[in-house]
């Protein structure tokens, strides 16, 4: 048998574990499940300090020129020698990364253990990402490189989807008996319980960042499209400063960043989410919104069609075409039945298969059954 409390993982990521502003609260949901069941090591900030920060972001534009400063080769590898000499220190032997920016080690470590949380790869995000125009193909192939030395350190690998899996295993070579899906859980907006009217044409937009890149403009093309066919449908569109100036368009409420609660309100408030992200390995947003009840429209890329259910609770767009959206907006909204259907069914199916609960569970079962001494 496996002594369960033998093992205590590490956690690291570029910024603090314990802070729940760092990449979107993931590394602190993991971290503090961890901690719910005593298994925590230390919680790891392999970012740099400013000022060396600073420099090596200069060093980083006179040898490779201002591109993903975060991605360069001398920022990387300093911080991962900070990961390194902290997991040294460490009690525990074994640490999970919650990114690939702080990797790879210059040279391996000998006698630990260490895996990655890869929500996606350099491949797939090269793929879709909006602002490639302006990396050289020599970045491309340099990132790339370093994208897969990281890989081959790892232990084990930890994806969130089977897309991300599939990519690991089929371009990068990773074996597949080294990478386990294990999804992961909501974010910070709670289920919806009350009821909801899908008769009122009332859609989403959430995005606190990459506006382009989560499908924004395309949004308001495909809205104004739709709205000339059916002018009931309203577009609430909050946490991009990008967005305000499309304030003056029709039927549109453009809001900024807002608090929590707020934020609540409107998933529980609006009946159908939207967001055909051009570039989104995962999305904790589409859960949250099947969590509230809303069925969830994107592009068939990416980890959507595993979210969705493959279609099951919302719907996919092939491609990145305003007109197929408008139409899309017009039809799913002409059998608001089929909205109530979905979104309950969708909330039902989230609520059960993904929490940090279950994705901390197979981790920690992997890790013990695989690489943890047994007695």
């Amino acid at each position: 048998m496996i002594n369960k409390h033998c093992l205590k993982l590490n956690l690291c990521s570029l910024g603090d574990p314990s802070d729940p502003k760092t990449w979107s609260g993931t590394p602190y949901n993991i971290y503090s499940e961890l901690l719910s069941r005593n298994q925590a090591g230390e919680p790891i900030n392999a970012e740099a300090p400013y000022r060396l920060k600073q420099l090596l972001s200069g060093l980083s534009i006179l040898f490779y020129g201002k591109v993903d400063l975060a991605r360069q080769p001398i920022r990387r590898y300093m911080c991962a020698l900070k990961a390194l000499e902290r997991t040294k220190r460490s009690t525990s032997l074994h640490t999970l990364h919650t990114g690939t920016l702080s990797l790879p080690f210059l040279v391996h470590p000998k006698s630990q253990f260490h895996y990655l949380f890869c929500d996606s790869t350099w491949n797939l995000w090269a793929r879709y990402a909006t602002n490639m125009e302006s990396c050289p193909d020599r970045m491309v192939s340099l990132f790339e490189s370093l994208e897969a030395r990281a890989y081959s350190q790892m232990t084990h690998i930890f994806s969130i989807s089977e897309y991300v899996k599939e990519n690991l295993v089929a371009h990068y070579r990773v074996p597949s008996e080294k990478v386990t899906v294990v999804g992961t859980g909501l974010g910070a907006i709670k289920p919806f319980k009350g009821e909801k009217d899908y008769k009122d044409r009332k859609i989403l937009f959430a995005a606190k960042g990459r506006f382009q890149d989560k499908g924004g403009e395309l949004v308001i093309k495909a809205f104004q499209k739709a709205l000339e066919k059916d002018s009931m449908l309203q577009l609430t569109v909050v946490g991009s400063e990008e967005a305000k100036k499309f304030s003056n368009y029709p039927n549109v409420t453009v809001l900024g960043f807002m608090p929590i609660q707020d934020l609540q309100d409107l998933f529980d408030s609006h009946s159908l989410f939207l967001m055909p992200a051009l570039n989104e390995p995962w999305g904790l947003v589409y859960l949250e919104a099947l969590a509230c009840k809303m069925p969830i429209i994107g592009l068939q890329r990416n980890s959507f069609p595993e979210i969705s259910g493959y279609g099951k609770y919302g719907f996919m767009i092939e491609e990145p075409s305003s007109e197929l959206l408008a139409n899309t907006l017009i039809e799913v909204f002409n059998k608001p039945e089929r909205l109530k259907e979905m979104g309950e069914q969708g909330q039902a199916y989230c609520l059960n298969k993904f929490s940090w609960e279950k994705t901390v569970d197979l981790i920690l079962q992997t890790i013990g059954e695989r690489y943890v001494k047994k007695f």
